[in-house]
């Protein structure tokens, strides 16, 4: 059974037509499922789901593409891009070092983030304003920036 409804999967490929401009990689970091329980082993509960979200995500846009790693199995790759926990998704332009990071699972209120997050990566935008951006730039240390939500 598809995550998004064929009415949703047409509102938001209808937004993708008309805001993708450059691709966008979808890189996702997951562990594969235990098919034994060991105590103390940690899984994650959540990945199976958000791939095939992604997927159907990716689906959508011949803009987006999709690549799956193992973070167990693929540690250098997950150096690289900063991850050290999963579900992880990592939104970038091939044409840009920015990129936007998400942990856990973009569900329920985050996923319009998600959508919207995917096309402000393609247009390079940030919505910040000249002003702001200015302040940012003036800042002399590396900044890490991080929003944690949650569902209350």
């Amino acid at each position: 059974m598809p995550f998004i409804s064929d009415q949703d999967r047409a509102t938001i490929a209808r937004l993708f037509d008309e805001n993708l401009v450059e691709p966008v990689s979808l890189v996702y970091f997951t562990t594969p499922p235990s098919l034994l329980y060991v105590p103390g082993l940690e899984t994650c509960e959540t990945c199976e789901d958000v791939q095939k979200l992604l997927e159907e995500i990716a689906g959508i846009s011949d803009k987006l593409t999709l690549e799956v790693h193992d973070l167990k199995s693929e540690r250098e790759e997950a150096e690289r891009f900063g991850v050290n926990r999963v579900p992880a998704l990592i939104l970038r332009r091939d044409t840009s070092t920015g990129r936007v990071r998400y942990f856990g699972a973009p569900t329920g209120h985050e996923f319009p983030n998600l959508i919207r997050d995917i096309a402000a990566v393609s247009r390079g935008e940030t919505g910040l304003s000249d002003a702001t951006r200015e302040a940012i730039a003036a800042i002399p240390d590396p900044i890490h920036l991080q929003v944690f939500v949650t569902p209350t």
